[in-house]
């Protein structure tokens, strides 16, 4: 490892902007409820993919698997311990406003999906959109800013010269294996914490939540042994309330590939059943998501070669001036497209936060 240690989260914020300056590809991230920030940088520019899932380092999978999954190779690591700064009050946005234009269209296009759900065709979609804004802050500064504002998520700042710049910071494990141990969790169903202090769930939400763990316990029914389905509890992550169920179980490390491949993408992201939604929003998103709603995270890291992969969320793409968010919500035979319109408003509000 050719990098001295850091001594401080600047050393480390220092060592990470030279080296992606010199273009070589590097995480920085923060695991949920945790201090050090860890580092994992590549020295050189090839692009890494993963075949098997063998492999170790930093693992960045798009949403289709139109293109294997990128992989930072751990040629040098480092971390440091970062201090929530109290004092830092973050504004709430509020000089970006939606275009009428774009609110017309998302709302038709959720009408369409709750009529094919609605005919039988399908019984969920998760449908997304992007918004483009001016981004004046460095990637750097709004990773900080992230990890001020969201200790709870996985926060991450990801480059790499043929790919971009993604930031984000999500609230949703997709796996996490440790030796034989096994979990995941169903995550879904979403109100806003300033309209629901106490959140009371609906038909909508429940019936949503239900769907996406059993979808998940069966598709892990034949890969996890002594499995385990906890009760469903709210969560918070950042603005929002969401409903969460954890599944557990014991798996061999060696099943971590074809796990995968049976959770992803899970209903929560794309829909049911899953080749039709995956049909549907390739027919009618018209846009590509790339990573969002891909996945990312350790594989295979630590002296337990321990694999914790996360649902790429509440994340943008970084450009030169500007930065790209993406946000979403999943439509069932209930969904009132004026209320999904503004279930994205209020996700976005999450990254508009920050920058």
């Amino acid at each position: 490892m050719p990098y001295q240690k850091s001594n401080s989260f600047q050393d480390l914020i220092r060592k990470a902007s030279v080296h992606f300056k010199n273009k070589l590809p590097g995480i920085l991230y923060k695991r949920p409820d945790e201090d050090g920030v860890q580092a994992i940088f590549q020295l050189d520019a090839n692009i890494q993919r993963v075949a098997d899932f063998t492999e170790t380092g930093f693992v960045f999978g798009p949403f289709l698997d139109d293109s294997l999954p990128i992989l930072i190779r751990p040629d040098a690591q480092d971390s440091a311990i970062f201090e929530t700064d109290d004092t830092q009050t973050i504004p709430t946005i509020s000089s970006f406003k939606e275009s009428v234009s774009e609110e017309i269209r998302y709302k038709k296009l959720v009408k369409e999906a709750v009529n094919s759900i609605r005919k039988g065709d399908l019984k969920k979609v998760v449908l997304s959109r992007k918004i483009e804004v001016t981004a004046d802050r460095t990637p750097t500064e709004i990773f900080q800013r992230m990890l001020n504002t969201y200790p709870d998520a996985f926060c991450y700042y990801w480059y790499h010269p043929s790919i971009g710049t993604w930031v984000g910071a999500t609230p949703e494990i997709l796996m996490r294996q440790m030796g034989n141990d096994f979990s995941t969790v169903a995550l879904a169903g979403t109100l806003q914490k300033s309209e629901h202090a106490d959140p009371v769930w609906g038909s909508k939400e429940k019936e949503e939540q239900q769907m996406v763990t059993a979808y998940i316990a069966n598709a892990l029914h034949d890969q996890i042994e002594k499995m385990q389905v906890s009760e469903t509890e709210t969560i918070a992550a950042g603005n929002l309330w969401h409903l969460k169920t954890t599944i557990k179980g014991k798996a061999s490390p060696e099943k971590t590939g074809s796990i995968l491949q049976s959770l992803h993408p899970t209903p929560a992201v794309c829909g049911m059943p899953l080749n039709k939604a995956r049909s549907f929003i390739l027919e009618h998103e018209n846009y590509s998501r790339a990573y969002y709603t891909g996945y990312l995270g350790e594989l295979n890291l630590g002296t337990e070669r321990d694999t914790r992969l996360f649902v790429n969320l509440r994340c943008m793409e970084l450009k030169e001036q500007s930065a790209v968010i993406y946000v979403g919500g999943g439509i069932t035979g209930d969904s009132d497209p004026a209320s999904e319109w503004e279930e994205t408003v209020a996700k976005s509000k999450t990254m508009l936060k920050v920058l």
